[in-house]
């Protein structure tokens, strides 16, 4: 079967005549019938009853006129595609934001791949603050930003009008301490916020964003010892008991899995967070191609995040 056969027997259809079809393809008739002989012994069917000098589709027909339309539509598709693909210059930049809670480390897998496929490219990352990175992408400073969003962050839906977010991997948002640190007292109320020293998210993010509507609607009064935008600081200073932190799970897996730290999850706690990429609204198509490749291998799953490196 080639594309060839596919397109005549479309145009078939539609004329219902081999001869105004060879004169719509520019071909002769017994051509077209060569190739409608052709697919139908390929496909063990009649897909016309001829009556006369007339063609009509038969029910076999009627079912594969819908498939090769089909067809068609992705062959055109692809043309397009790779029509409009610019490959990877030599000059192309790629500014990565990265975010809170991403685990993304400066010498993640996706950087090493893409600085060393585009070795003359310039390949950049830094953290910054969610706000900042918005901005970023807003004045195209930045390309993507990977950053943690809780589902329930207040700003979500207002910066989502503005971007378009690729989810990468959602995670649960738990309480997390030492377990020496909080053996005797570990239990899902959202009240023991107040009863130990709270190391958070720095502001301007969207995770602290979230946590801070979570403690203004419950009107709790807690004790912020520590915040910082590094989830890394966060996670040294839970590991020595000096305090409880609210944090994705995804950022401390490890520490989580080895039994270093202890996360409880707390109902009034209970939106998902999305470790996500954010790029321009409808901007893909116009970016980079470094920037395509990234958020394709991001969202693969092929890289591996590390605990807490941003």
């Amino acid at each position: 079967m080639t594309l060839s056969q596919i397109q005549t027997f479309v145009v078939v259809s539609q004329t219902l005549n081999f001869t105004g079809a060879a004169q719509e393809l520019g071909i002769t008739q017994p051509a077209i019938s060569t190739q409608i002989q052709l697919l139908e012994e390929e496909l063990k069917t009649r897909l016309f009853n001829r009556v006369g000098r007339r063609v009509y589709l038969s029910q076999s027909g009627l079912l594969f006129l819908e498939h090769a339309r089909q067809i068609l539509e992705k062959v055109a598709l692809t043309t397009e595609s790779v029509t409009r693909f610019r490959p990877v210059s030599k000059t192309d930049p790629l500014n990565l934001g990265i975010g809170f809670g991403t685990g993304l480390k400066d010498d993640a897998p996706f950087l090493n791949y893409l600085r060393g496929t585009y070795k003359n490219a310039t390949v950049q990352s830094h953290q910054a603050l969610d706000a900042d990175l918005i901005r970023g992408l807003e004045e195209h400073s930045v390309d993507i930003a990977l950053t943690q969003i809780p589902e329930e962050t207040p700003a979500l839906e207002e910066w989502t009008g503005k971007m378009d977010l690729t989810p990468v991997v959602k995670t649960n948002i738990l309480v997390v301490a030492a377990p020496h640190a909080v053996s005797q007292n570990w239990r899902r109320d959202p009240r023991i916020l107040e009863e130990y020293p709270l190391i958070l998210p720095a502001k301007r993010t969207f995770f602290r964003d979230y946590v801070d509507s979570v403690l203004a609607r419950l009107s709790l009064k807690v004790n912020i010892a520590l915040e910082t935008h590094e989830a890394s600081l966060i996670r040294k200073v839970l590991l020595s008991g000096m305090g409880i932190g609210i944090l994705p799970a995804s950022s401390v897996r490890e520490d989580l899995d080895k039994g270093l730290l202890t996360g409880l999850s707390v109902p009034e706690l209970s939106s998902g967070s999305i470790l996500g990429i954010l790029t321009r609204k409808n901007d893909l198509s116009a970016i980079p191609s470094p920037i395509h490749l990234g958020v394709r291998i991001f969202t693969s799953g092929w890289i591996r995040l590390g605990t807490g490196a941003a």
